[in-house]
C-alpha cells in the first residue's frame, strides 16, 4: 500500500512546526487529466490532448467526494456529466459533475473517477501553489489517514 508521510518544518529551527501544518494544511501534489475515453476519443481522431493541470489536492475530511476546481476540468474539455447538490458552509448548492483522472505522484497512484465535483477554486493557494483538488472521504475509506496535528505531520495510506 502506498503512503505518504509529510512534515512541517520551521524554516528557522528546522524543527516540526504545527502552526505551519495548520496555516496550509494536510496537501500532496496531483496532475487533473481528462477521462481515458475523451484521450482515447481525441487520439483517434488525431486531435491533440489537453496539457494535464498541475497543482495541490488538499485532504478534506470535511469533503464526502472529492472535488475539482470547475475551470481546471473545463481547460482540459472535459464536458459536465450531470448535476449533485452539494451542503456548504454558505448552504445547498447545485454543482456540475465531471469524470477525471487524477495522479498522486507521493502516493504513486492514478485514479480513475466516474465523477469529481466541480467547485469553484480559484484563488486557494498554499505557499503560492494553486490549491486544484479537495480529497474528499470517497479516496479516504481506501486507507489510512494521520493528522498528527500537535507534531506538525500528516501520514496518508491508500490502497
Amino acid at each position: 500500500m502506498p503512503t505518504h508521510n509529510r512534515h512541517y518544518l520551521d524554516s528557522i529551527t528546522s524543527r516540526h512546526s504545527p502552526p505551519a501544518m495548520a496555516a496550509v494544511g494536510p496537501m500532496i501534489e496531483v496532475t487533473v487529466n481528462p477521462p481515458q475515453a475523451l484521450i482515447d476519443a481525441l487520439a483517434s481522431q488525431n486531435q491533440p490532448l489537453p496539457t494535464p493541470a498541475n497543482g495541490l489536492a488538499l485532504i478534506d475530511t470535511g469533503a464526502s467526494r472529492t472535488c475539482a476546481d470547475v475551470n481546471v476540468l473545463s481547460n482540459l474539455g472535459i464536458n459536465p456529466i450531470g448535476v449533485v447538490t452539494m451542503g456548504t458552509a454558505g448552504g445547498q448548492t447545485q454543482c456540475p459533475l465531471f469524470p477525471a483522472r487524477m495522479d498522486f505522484p507521493a502516493l504513486r497512484m492514478l485514479v480513475d473517477f466516474g465523477s469529481v465535483v466541480g467547485v469553484n477554486l480559484q484563488g486557494q493557494l498554499a505557499d503560492g501553489n494553486p490549491i486544484i483538488v479537495l480529497i474528499g472521504r470517497d479516496i479516504l475509506l481506501r486507507g489510512l489517514f494521520v493528522y498528527g496535528g500537535n507534531g506538525g505531520f500528516f501520514s496518508l495510506t491508500l490502497e
